[in-house]
């Protein structure tokens, strides 16, 4: 058990400390850390072009081509190459999407107040100060959405480091429970 144990030890130390690392590296480069995202995900989108690019060229040989093929890498060459051109943008859209979502629901909440108050209903104005706090909390997702996405990376950067430090501490007390 002993022996089994400081194996998986070994591992779980090196897992840690990479943890931690990569926590750090999240914590104080997100928006390096999200362009290198985006970046890789042109990259990917440019080999994506070159695979369908290829199998269009071979099929054309054989007298087969397939113009669906070359118009999928036509597609993925162009979004390559914007992506690369501006990986942040990519990396934008999810809480773009986000913060219009939330904004929506804003919009629906405020009409729910405004019935509410059509309906005489104490304290409508509550609701009414909810929904145009939701719709403003969307806006703020929807047109800071860089930095949005920046925070959330710091804050899993945060977890990785506390989760990688932990994670240490503690294998350092397991240790020397069964050095003994």
């Amino acid at each position: 058990m002993k022996k089994w144990f400081m194996k998986l030890n070994r591992s779980n130390i090196w897992l840690s400390a990479v943890m931690v690392i990569l926590g750090l590296v999240l914590f104080l480069w997100p928006g390096k850390t999200l362009e290198l995202l985006g970046r890789i995900v042109g990259i990917a989108l440019l080999v994506g072009a070159a695979v369908a690019a290829g199998s269009w060229y071979w099929g054309k040989r054989r007298h087969d081509a397939d113009y669906v093929t070359l118009a999928v890498a036509l597609l993925c060459l162009a979004a390559g190459i914007i992506v690369l051109a501006a990986p942040q943008g990519i990396v934008s859209l999810l809480p773009k999407l986000i913060g219009l979502v939330i904004a929506v629901n804003g919009f629906y909440n405020l009409a729910q107040a405004l019935e509410l108050r059509g309906a005489r209903q104490p304290r409508w104005g509550a609701s009414l100060a909810m929904a145009v706090l939701t719709i403003l909390l969307g806006a703020f997702v929807f047109f800071h959405a860089f930095n949005v996405m920046k925070a959330a990376v710091m804050v899993i950067g945060g977890i990785f480091i506390y989760n990688g430090a932990s994670n240490l501490w503690i294998e350092s007390r397991c240790r020397k429970l069964f050095r003994r």
